[in-house]
């Protein structure tokens, strides 16, 4: 069919290349150098101390996921995840098929890290391998399995609370095998949107020019205060009272630096400037070719959590239970089975007790790519361990053959890792693939999909009614 609305299209898009938005982004951007240099945190960049040397035993996991809803609300979730190696091992593979009463997508993405994660301690357990490249952020998923069971984003959510439970078990289950094994865990984000990196350099360099302006202007003890846990935690605006903090001083401070503190907090508020955009600007302004970002070792520096004093297990805990419970009440209604309230959170507070810290840096392979964030498993300190603050730099650690490795496997920057894009392509799920599913779903369940979905392949997957009272008779 031919698309008659490309010429509208084009007209609009025409208008917003125009718009003056993209230019105060711009505007933004040429400012970001100033702030770097104001937080003084021109050593963050290290040259490569390796090149790609060695020949390491690594195994890479990644999964895919997809839903077909029913017309009675409910859906079939399809998980799958793969294993491959660099060791002429056959792949280790796997798919779950999960009914949901009612659907929701927290229920896709926690299937499939189960998945994934049930996949890689088969694939640790199974060869001698010295690195398992997990695609994604170990913290993100992590962090955002406990707000799933504290902050549930919708009511639907809590039919899944043992699955989040499950998933976090799982990821927990991994590392700790990993480190038994003597298997160096690695999890890499190609296009990572953290900022934790981003808060570090912003909030300090906000904080050094009030206090280069403090002799002249009244600095707020309380301000100061928010400053240093925008330093230490991730991410501060996420709260209220300390955004609107944030906001008046913009609006307010008549210090030398007015102009470069109201773009430092512009910027620090901006969910579309991340970690990797700070650095990219650090690497032109130093001339980094090649580098790696000093290590952050990161606990539970997560804003909500230490602003609710929910770092301390026990009070978290308390949070789980009141979901847990819920949950509980929820499954019994639609016979999605039984739950028991005290060994779910007996699960929870073993994980949460031995959770390990990690280590996070950046790292840049070639000049025209752009920043990739790797994170390891720290088993020396727990996440949850608060006589150690929740960010800190900490260099002492030798990644020199984790550099080697995945430099070994580089290739540019859309196959930056060879093992990991090979995992994708097995276990994303193409539209021709996932139709298939479908039919065989609808044929075998007899349930009949949502119309839009059928609409979607110009095909009629509902089952036929003969075909229903032949089951019946």
């Amino acid at each position: 069919m031919v698309d008659i609305f490309y010429s509208i299209y084009y007209r609009r898009l025409t208008e917003i290349s125009g718009n003056h938005s993209f230019e105060r982004v711009n505007r933004i951007h040429s400012m970001l150098g100033e702030l770097i240099n104001a937080g003084d945190v021109k050593d963050l960049w290290r040259r490569m101390p390796v090149n790609a040397h060695g020949t390491f035993r690594v195994v890479a996991v990644d999964g895919g996921v997809r839903e077909l809803e029913f017309r009675d609300g409910s859906a079939l979730v399809i998980a799958r995840a793969i294993a491959v190696s660099n060791t002429g091992n056959e792949p280790i593979k796997d798919v779950t098929v999960e009914w949901a009463p009612v659907f929701t997508p927290v229920i896709k993405w926690v299937l499939l890290s189960i998945i994934e994660g049930e996949v890689a301690i088969r694939a640790v357990e199974s060869g001698k391998y010295e690195f398992l490249l997990m695609d994604g952020s170990l913290y993100a998923k992590v962090t955002a399995l406990i707000h799933e069971l504290i902050l549930t984003k919708g009511f639907l959510d809590l039919y899944y609370i043992p699955e989040v439970i499950k998933a976090l078990e799982t990821l927990y289950d991994l590392l700790r095998r990993a480190k038994e094994l003597g298997v160096n865990v690695v999890f890499v984000s190609k296009d990572s949107k953290l900022k934790i990196y981003k808060d570090y350099i912003l909030f300090r360099a906000i904080k050094e020019l009030i206090l280069e302006d403090a002799p002249f202007v009244n600095v707020d003890r309380e301000l100061l205060d928010i400053l240093n846990r925008g330093i230490d935690w991730y991410s501060i605006v996420w709260i209220r009272s300390y955004r609107n903090k944030l906001i008046s001083l913009a609006k307010n401070y008549n210090g030398a630096h007015r102009d470069l503190i109201k773009m430092g907090i512009r910027v620090s508020l901006s969910q579309s400037i991340s970690d990797v955009t700070l650095l990219e600007e650090l690497a032109r302004m130093q001339g980094v070719r090649r580098g790696l970002t000093r290590k952050l070792l990161i606990g539970a520096m997560d804003a909500y959590l230490n602003y609710k004093s929910l770092t301390q297990i026990d009070n978290l805990l308390r949070f789980i239970r009141d979901r847990v419970e819920d949950s509980a009440g929820l499954r019994v209604v639609d016979n999605y089975g039984e739950v028991n309230v005290e060994e779910e959170l007996e699960r929870v507070r073993k994980v949460l007790a031995d959770f390990p810290r990690i280590l996070m840096t950046y790292v840049k392979f070639r000049e025209d790519d752009t920043p990739m964030a790797l994170e390891t498993p720290f088993y020396d300190w727990p996440m949850f361990n608060q006589s150690i603050p929740p960010k800190v730099f900490y260099d002492r650690v030798d990644l020199s053959d984790h550099l080697g490795m995945l430099m070994s496997m580089y290739r540019d920057p859309i196959h930056y890792n060879k093992l990991l894009w090979l995992a994708h392509e097995y276990a994303n799920f193409g539209e021709s693939q996932f139709l298939e599913y479908a039919i065989a779903a609808v044929n075998r369940l007899k349930i009949p999909t949502k119309r839009r979905f059928g609409m979607a392949f110009s095909l009629d997957l509902n089952p036929r009614i003969s075909d229903l009272q032949g089951d019946v008779e």
